[in-house]
């Protein structure tokens, strides 16, 4: 197959009432250098949002369901990418990935990102990982495009059942729509189909998180209704700078989120974690650390070529999908958020990068072996041919030539969502496992790996040959 090179001039689509943008603080192309990216809309403080008055929105428009959620999702995926920039990155790979992607979600009183950030703060510190005699994880340096579209898809869920118990007479179709309209703030779409500002109730967002598969629903609940608004105010505060949060802002939010212990009635017993589910879970860690240890090597090369190039200076802050697909020769294409290096509080910056390398035990990534490093907007999804066939949600340029690229873009890849509701367990669950809580984990490795019928429970490779 030879290798295909484009060059598309379709733009992406600009924020309008049809095309929902960002409405929180700024994200991670908010700092994309100009000789590089458009930068993005200023945002709006929150204490401006809290004035804003919330204009009445239309009741019907003609819009197919299916392009209403697939826009919906890929703006929801920008809210986790802004909200992963916003975290230290020391916290972010040792504690707080593991909140956002498997708690994190974006309803509730605050701004969407907001929501995220507060929501996975609340449950690393209410439900710490304590590491075992058997488990003794690791940083997490890089999420798969897999696991943010299954924390989007569970987070609009969420956000559907949410508006659905507060205004039964709407069927989904319309939560979509009012979704959509306000830009998928809970807030703003109650106001827009209820007529009202009332906040959800403690049974509201129960729904939403059990719709959303939130892992201790019933202490979320308790936490977004009865907790979160006594301290919602000095939350705002500490959110609304346009910078990266600071350990010891962390440290602040940690303890307004969680001033006393939880109800022991909110804790789940334990799952029962077998020898050979311990097998499949130490495996694919050690798959974990390869997959991250290979990202890391991709990501200072590119940004050592960049640096050369441009005479700027970063260095990784999380890398945010992977995808290798063969051509004429075994192309990768990463996405990946970077930080300026001595820029204390700065936020990162998007990037793609592209790099073909032989592929073999002993190879690793150098600088000739990167075709393209460049900063973007993590805006629209597609672009790709060759990373939409494989169902990877990564974000590519559309001004610069790269392999397996489409000759126009298209923001509704998949005809359809069916694909991208990706399920246990991608591989960053293995790592980021909490054998004292994780339950649905060992329940879908059970049923994804059954024990082999010679009683073998050696898992040496399994990562390898199953994933």
């Amino acid at each position: 197959m030879t290798a295909t090179l484009s060059r598309r001039h379709t733009k992406i689509e600009q924020p309008s009432a049809d095309s929902p943008d960002k409405t929180s603080s700024a994200g991670p192309s908010g700092n994309v250098p100009e000789d590089r990216a458009a930068p993005s809309s200023s945002p709006r403080r929150h204490e401006e949002e809290e004035e804003e008055v919330i204009p009445a929105l239309p009741r019907k428009r003609c819009e197919d369901p299916r392009s209403l959620r697939l826009r919906l999702l890929n703006l929801i995926r920008t809210f986790y990418l802004e909200a992963l920039s916003r975290l230290p990155a020391a916290r972010l790979w040792s504690t707080h990935a593991r909140g956002v992607l498997v708690a994190g979600h974006c309803y509730g009183p605050l701004s969407p990102v907001d929501s995220i950030l507060v929501n996975a703060i609340w449950y690393d510190t209410a439900f710490p990982r304590r590491p075992t005699g058997d488990f003794h994880f690791g940083d997490v340096l890089e999420i798969s495009p897999e696991c943010i579209a299954r924390i989007a898809h569970r987070s609009l869920e969420g956000l559907i059942a949410c508006l659905l118990h507060l205004c039964p007479s709407l069927s989904r179709d319309d939560a979509l729509l009012h979704l959509h309209l306000s830009k998928a703030d809970l807030s703003r779409a109650i106001a827009s189909a209820s007529d009202s500002v009332s906040a959800p109730t403690q049974a509201a967002f129960l729904k939403a998180a059990e719709a959303a598969h939130h892992p201790m629903p019933h202490a979320l609940a308790l936490f977004v209704s009865s907790v979160l608004p006594k301290v919602e105010r000095d939350a705002r505060m500490l959110l609304c700078v346009n910078r990266a949060l600071t350990a010891p802002e962390l440290d602040r939010l940690s303890d307004m989120l969680v001033p006393s212990p939880l109800p022991e009635d909110l804790y789940p017993p334990p799952p029962l974690v077998t020898s050979w589910v311990a097998a499949v879970i130490k495996s694919r860690i050690e798959g974990c650390k390869y997959s991250q240890e290979t990202s890391r090597q991709l990501v200072e090369a590119a940004l050592s070529k960049y640096a050369q190039q441009t005479g700027q200076h970063y260095e990784l802050h999380l890398v945010c999908g992977i995808n290798l697909f063969i051509q004429s020769e075994a192309f990768w294409h990463i996405n990946f958020l970077a930080r300026p290096k001595d820029a204390a509080g700065e936020l990162p910056i998007y990037f793609f990068a592209e790099a073909t390398v032989a592929m073999g035990e002993d190879d690793e990534f150098q600088e000739e072996d990167i075709v393209l490093c460049c900063p973007i907007k993590p805006a629209g999804i597609g672009g790709c041919g060759a990373c939409t066939a494989q169902y990877k949600k990564l974000n590519h340029p559309i001004d610069k030539e790269h392999h397996g690229g489409l000759d126009d873009y298209d923001e509704e890849i998949g005809n359809g969502d069916d694909h991208w509701d990706y399920k246990f367990p991608q591989l960053v669950d293995f790592i980021m496992f909490d054998a004292e809580k994780d339950c649905a984990t060992v329940r879908h490795i059970e049923k994804r790996f059954p024990p082999r019928p010679d009683g073998d429970e050696s898992a040496e490779n399994l990562w390898i040959t199953e994933m």
